[in-house]
């Protein structure tokens, strides 16, 4: 089976490699890129941080490294890299910005800083404000479309990993003349919601955006097929 991996880097290159150890072809071409922004600490220190992707994990984890007191992730793949930066967090059971709201505790007159990039799905800080806390947000990145070369006769499935990714690969691949029967793995329900309005409606998802979690959905498939 050949993968067309559309997410950013360096999460493509890592996927990429997970894929073809087991044993699938691998199609590496992002429809993301992502565009590191300058950006100021707020001043004091916060009783939590919370890093909404892996990209913010990267851009700001050494900058406000020593000015929080606890760290949540938005899920295991933002969490692998903090850890990876010297810094021990927590991650949502279910990897969404819903998911990780459940899981935090009481955050009544707490200070929040949230690491993000521009845009997206504005849920978390409202809902934490709700609940009392004070919340500062930080953007350090955004994301920059960008349409790849895609030969669709030398694909068989498709990997997003977010709902702007999800909408991006639509147009590169309706445009490039694919058809919608294509499968794409996706890693939640919400981004999976996105297909029958993006013209791609078979929609698969898996259990997070983590290679792991891509793996044994695309084992599954395999499983299927030979069935």
């Amino acid at each position: 089976m050949s993968i067309w991996i559309t997410r950013s880097e360096p999460g493509a290159t890592a996927l990429a490699d997970a894929i073809e150890g087991a044993g699938f072809k691998p199609f590496k071409a992002p429809v993301l890129s992502i565009e590191s922004l300058p950006f100021e600490l707020p001043e004091g220190r916060f009783n939590v941080v919370i890093f909404l992707s892996a990209h913010s994990a990267r851009l700001a984890a050494q900058t406000v490294k020593g000015r929080f007191n606890r760290a949540f992730a938005v899920g295991r793949r933002t969490r692998q890299v903090l850890i990876e930066l010297g810094l021990e967090a927590t991650a949502a059971e279910t990897e969404s910005s819903e998911g990780l709201l459940a899981d935090l505790p009481d955050l009544a007159h707490q200070s929040v800083l949230l690491v993000s990039g521009t845009g997206g799905r504005n849920v978390l800080g409202p809902g934490l404000e709700e609940r009392g806390a004070v919340v500062k947000r930080l953007e350090v990145y955004r994301r920059v479309p960008i349409s790849p070369c895609v030969h669709c006769a030398e694909i068989d499935a498709a990997v997003a990993s977010s709902g702007d990714g999800f909408r991006q690969a639509a147009r590169v691949w309706l445009a490039a003349g694919g058809a919608p029967e294509l499968p794409v793995l996706v890693p939640s329900a919400r981004v999976g919601a996105l297909g029958a309005g993006l013209g791609l409606a078979n929609v698969i998802e898996c259990a997070g955006a983590d290679s792991e979690a891509v793996l044994a959905t695309l084992r599954s498939m395999k499983r299927e097929c030979l069935v």
